[in-house]
């Protein structure tokens, strides 16, 4: 970097996760955002108002340009960004691919931050997969790309434990914080010739696909610990889910989302109770489902379909224990007829 010049660089990202990196970007003294490329509008909420995205209403309140194309490769993109004499393209949860003419536009080449210790978790949920799988620490790395998913070079990484109460929320703020830092750190290593490029040992490495929307349902057929797991990797979004029973055979049940649970050994006498099975609903605790081999999952936060927020175990159970039958089965929808089990 040529004295009192700063780096140029373009940000692209759309999701959340991306406007701490981008504030980031815009706030440092030795960077200049010379452009943000992000999705296009979209609807969003309950009634799909089309809305900008929460990068390109950052971009703006910043004063940066924001470019929203359907396909970041079209020629206009490509012929866009290469007349702003960039030294480098930073690459955060943006949700397209990015083809070798804009990969090779820049100086110092394009930089992805990915929260994982890659090669572990390449794709798309990292942070959720980590925490599904059980994995005792997790971080982001900053890598060059190239045409692979989440394949380059690395040039650096922060890790963090992942805690027993952790979620996918609680981890990516702190991977946000230290990423931030290590983003910039790496911007400036590249641009005076002192970053260190590492090679992924692709053997090593494990897929961290898209979440599917059948994913969020928990499944009793798995562990009380496994369950427990999925509710803090789909928490805040998309929410871990499960159906309780109708209040009569025919109903549709009550669709439950989960936010908090904890794993509970049961006692001698419900040891043996089908995984699934509404052991309790405790109103001090709240409900209690057999989990397999002796343990259980405590329900401790819950948004009950309809209702507006969310509210915790104990409440639930005090709200709806005469029309939820102690000892059925949760999982699978009652059938089509019947309406949503209304509290007492």
């Amino acid at each position: 970097m040529l004295p009192g010049r700063a780096i140029r660089v373009v940000f692209m990202g759309s999701d959340t996760l991306s406007c701490p990196f981008l504030r980031a970007l815009a706030e440092s003294p030795d960077v200049e955002v010379a452009a943000v490329v992000t999705q296009p509008d979209r609807g969003r909420g309950r009634h799909l108002r089309v809305t900008p995205g929460p990068v390109k209403e950052l971009a703006l309140s910043l004063g940066i340009c924001v470019l929203a194309p359907p396909k970041v490769n079209e020629d206009f993109v490509v012929e866009t960004l290469a007349g702003l004499g960039l030294d480098a393209i930073v690459v955060m949860a943006y949700g397209q691919i990015v083809g070798d003419a804009i990969l090779g536009l820049p100086r110092l080449g394009c930089v992805n931050l990915h929260v994982s210790l890659l090669p572990r978790w390449r794709g798309a949920a990292p942070i959720q997969r980590a925490i599904l799988a059980g994995d005792a620490r997790t971080g982001v790395t900053a890598m060059l790309m190239d045409r692979g998913m989440d394949t380059g070079d690395t040039l650096g990484s922060v890790a963090t434990d992942i805690g027993p109460d952790d979620t996918t929320g609680s981890v990516a703020a702190r991977l946000c914080e230290s990423g931030c830092a290590l983003m910039l750190d790496t911007l400036r290593d590249l641009d005076r010739g002192a970053a260190t490029r590492v090679p992924q040992d692709g053997a090593l490495a494990t897929k961290a696909p898209k979440i599917r929307k059948e994913e969020a349902f928990l499944d009793w057929s798995l562990s009380a610990a496994e369950n427990e797991r999925k509710v803090r990797a789909f928490s805040p979004k998309p929410g871990a889910a499960t159906w309780f029973p109708p209040a009569e055979p025919g109903g549709r049940g009550l669709l439950v989302k989960v936010f908090r649970a904890r794993v509970e050994t049961l006692p001698h006498g419900m040891a043996r109770a089908l995984p699934g099975t509404l052991l309790e609903l405790d109103q001090r605790e709240g409900p209690l489902v057999a989990g397999g081999a002796g343990k259980a999952l405590r329900l401790l936060e819950v948004l009950p379909e309809g209702r507006p927020r969310p509210m915790d175990g104990a409440s639930f159970a005090n709200g709806y224990r005469t029309r939820i039958p102690i000892g059925s089965r949760l999982g699978v929808p009652g059938g089509d007829a019947g309406k949503i089990v209304k509290p007492t």
